[in-house]
């Protein structure tokens, strides 16, 4: 079986997969078949050395990634075995740690997930009912400076009031910020029980795109010291350190761990000679690197420099030309990718795309069709049933799809000594208005009558049952709603795309693992390879994804690098990021005049990028 496995690696990847180290890092270059040889690698310690994926921990930075992974091992090894394996993100190993040892830090399992938009919205409402003067700012910075301890000085007294009253409801809703996430999860492995545990669970232990971890998501991996560990990534794709990625840790790893075996993998797949070249030229301007170098000699087309649009107008007609003469030519639209520096960008060639009648998909959280008002109302109603305890997404849903309470019996209710007792749903069947107390007989309903039922259904099943319970159909035909019953039915299209890609894993698709998913999703779950439509990302958003052409928008000064870059070195590889996601054909445009503040145009130079990748100043002249 295992010469199976290894037909069609290279001598590098079959070194990763068969190594007997018990610590390896593995330095990836871009298309150099990472996943190929990480799945590999799980197959094999199956096959050769029986090693139960039951028994290994893969944790992936996206959900895409754990799900392309958990592909892959189904064909190798058969599906049963991959469903076995936990492989996913850092943030859903999380959920299950706290899903099992919660109580310790004083969670239920079915602790609700406050993400930032939430966060902001009880500080909002702190703020205003206490008449604080204090920005929600402030009290951020003094939540972060309560969970270092207190160390230092808080914005304000007003300031640090909120940030009281809001861990105090936070606590008082059985809730968790999304990045206490990680630190509750740390403060849990740090005590030996529960790191013996998980060590004795996981003997191997896998961290995909190494690059991109914290700071504790890494004291995460020493606290619970898996006796074999195997880490991969490349540092120069490490393009997440404004949010707090450390790229140190994997240009670390060496010194943290001293006996590693460190295995380079630098054939590079996907790309052409020419797009790998300009790849390896770019980055060589980067001095805190690892030394490696993509190899790939398959002839290809050169890379376009295309400087004749004039203005923004005329780029985004030369991406619509580009694409009509692709498709005349038997491609497909989904084989074209228009990345950009900035979602604000893409609006424009959305926007000409769609006047010439061609497909395309922004991919980026405006798409979301579970962002629409009253379908985040009716979450939040879900997330009440789920979570009885979750003040929010009571004040979210209260009032939906009609008004129940008015502001004032707000106020009352929330004057009386028994709200901060008792649970917000008992306050309002004992002391509520007859048409609060038959809202909360409708939680009462679907929390209690069939329990199992409700619970254990999947979560489009369970959407469609709170829908009916709250009567929203009902409500919609009466008031003539047809653009609100489109909505619904688009996000149980989603919901249910969720589920049968969760059932495919083996994964959790009930009503609570989606409510969780929901507030940990990443921006590649916005990703539809499916439709056959041009897609429009961030180049942030790109990362881990490959398209036949890629067309590289505003490649000025101030644009790409961005004149706000604080990191160049960080910028730098956010362009590697962009160039090796192309595998035939790269293209390279920048408008010569930019509207400024909508009345003037300048005319910016071009992108020091285009430089340093060692291409040609040769103009294209475009017939547009």
């Amino acid at each position: 079986m295992s010469l199976n496995l290894l037909q069609g690696l290279n001598e590098e990847q079959a070194a990763a997969v068969t190594s007997k180290e018990p610590v390896i890092l593995c330095l990836a270059g871009a298309g150099t078949g990472k996943t190929k040889t990480l799945t590999t690698r799980i197959s094999y310690l199956h096959e050769e050395k029986r090693v139960g994926t039951s028994n290994m921990l893969a944790l992936t930075f996206t959900r895409l990634a754990g799900l392309e992974m958990k592909e892959r091992i189904a064909h190798l090894i058969g599906e049963e075995q991959a469903k076995k394996l936990f492989c996913n993100t850092f943030h859903s190993f999380c959920v299950s740690v706290l899903r099992e040892w919660g109580h310790r830090v004083g969670l239920e399992p079915n602790f609700s997930i406050y993400d930032q938009e939430d966060q902001e919205a009880i500080i909002a409402a702190i703020l205003d009912e206490f008449r604080y003067d204090a920005k929600v700012r402030q009290v951020l910075d003094d939540i972060a400076l309560l969970a270092r301890g207190g160390e230092g000085n808080f914005r304000s007294y007003e300031s640090e009031q909120a940030a009281r009253e809001y861990l105090f409801r936070l606590k008082q809703s059985n809730a968790i910020s999304l990045d206490d996430l990680l630190t509750k999860t740390l403060e849990l492995m740090r005590q030996d029980d529960i790191a013996t545990y998980y060590r004795n669970q996981y003997k191997y232990v896998y961290v995909d795109e190494f690059q991109d971890t914290d700071n504790v998501q890494m004291d995460i991996i020493r606290a619970m010291a898996p006796e074999n560990l195997f880490v991969v990534g490349d540092d120069y794709q490490a393009i997440y350190g404004f949010r707090g990625a450390n790229v140190q840790n994997i240009l670390d790893f060496p010194k943290q761990y001293p006996n590693c075996e460190v295995i380079k993998l630098e054939r590079n797949y996907r790309s052409s000679a020419p797009i790998v070249e300009a790849a390896n030229t770019l980055i060589r301007h980067n001095e805190n690197r690892t030394d490696k170098k993509l190899v790939n000699e398959r002839d290809g087309l050169p890379i376009e420099l295309v400087e004749a649009p004039l203005t923004v107008e005329e780029e985004a007609h030369y991406v619509v030309a580009t694409s009509y003469f692709h498709v005349q030519n038997g491609g497909k639209l989904s084989d074209i990718a228009v990345l950009a520096r900035t979602n604000g960008q893409l609006e424009i060639i959305k926007d000409k795309l769609a006047e010439a009648k061609m497909a395309a998909l922004v991919v980026n959280k405006d798409a979301d069709p579970l962002k629409r008002t009253d379908i985040k109302k009716l979450i939040s109603f879900m997330s009440l049933v789920v979570n009885p305890k979750d003040e929010k997404a009571l004040w979210s849903c209260i009032n939906f799809p009609a008004n129940r309470m008015t502001d004032l019996e707000r106020a009352t209710l929330l004057s009386k000594p028994s709200w901060s007792s008792e649970r917000p749903l008992d306050v309002l069947r004992a002391e509520g208005s007859p048409k609060v107390q038959d809202f909360a007989r409708i939680v009462d309903t679907l929390r209690n009558f069939d329990e199992i039922q409700f619970f254990d259904i999947d979560a489009y099943e369970a959407m469609r049952q709170a829908g009916y319970a709250i009567g929203l159909k009902a409500y919609y035909e009466e008031k003539g709603l047809q653009n609100r019953i489109d909505d619904m039915l688009a996000a149980l299209r989603y919901v249910k795309r969720w589920c049968i890609q969760q059932e495919a894993a083996g994964e959790r698709n009930n009503i609570e693992a989606f409510l969780k998913w929901l507030r940990i999703r990443d921006i590649q779950d916005y990703f539809r390879k499916d439709e056959d439509a041009v897609q429009l990302l961030t180049v942030h958003g790109s990362k881990g994804l490959e398209f036949d052409t890629v067309i590289l928008v505003g490649m000025n000064q101030g644009t790409f690098p961005s004149k706000r870059t604080v990191d160049m070195e960080e910028e730098r590889r956010l362009m590697y990021v962009a160039v090796t996601r192309a595998k035939r054909r790269l293209i390279l445009t920048r408008p010569r005049e930019i509207a400024l503040y909508g009345k003037k145009f300048f005319q910016p130079g071009p992108s020091q990028f285009i430089r340093e990748m060692g291409l040609m100043p040769a103009v294209e002249e475009v017939g547009l």
